[in-house]
């Protein structure tokens, strides 16, 4: 077998793969993580000894119900980006406060900006918090696109052993 054959090979693959995971409709991806997730939970629920026996909702059992009624309604893409655009959000809030102590704009500056040097250092916060907000996104974007090849990349591997 020729490299030419086995780099055929390879990008069908890679094609198969990709036609696959677009066939596999979004509901049914959500009603498998369903399935695996209640499966997954019977069975930790049936072999730890220590969870009482009673039928009384901890606050942990409402957690899971809540995470399991969300997931199902935003499905598991949405819910996903949601959770990683509110840790980006708060990330946010922590450099502009930080930015904010750093520029004179804090309740705690001495003495307290005004005028255009206000007008300047809020233009400046903003801009940098765009720019923050832009590193964070491309980051964020950067390792999803990895985590994505390393998934194609494993899906290959197992498809070639």
């Amino acid at each position: 077998m020729t490299i030419k054959d086995t780099e055929n090979k390879i990008g069908q693959l890679f094609s198969n793969t990709l036609n696959i995971t677009k066939k596999e409709n979004a509901s049914d991806l959500v009603s498998f993580f369903a399935e695996e997730f209640h499966r997954q939970l019977a069975s930790i629920s049936n072999t730890n000894p220590n969870k009482p026996a009673t039928t009384e909702t901890s606050e942990s059992d409402t957690m899971v119900e809540e995470f399991k009624n969300t997931l199902g309604t935003k499905g598991a893409l949405t819910f996903f980006q949601d959770y990683n655009n509110e840790k980006i959000e708060k990330m946010i809030e922590e450099k502009k406060a930080e930015l904010m102590d750093k520029l004179g704009l804090g309740e705690s500056a001495q003495p307290p900006l005004t005028g255009n040097a206000r007008t300047e250092a809020l233009a400046t916060l903003d801009q940098m918090l765009s720019d923050f907000r832009k590193q964070l996104m491309d980051k964020l974007n950067a390792e999803n696109k990895l985590d994505q090849q390393n998934s194609t990349l494993s899906t290959f591997l197992q498809k070639m052993s």
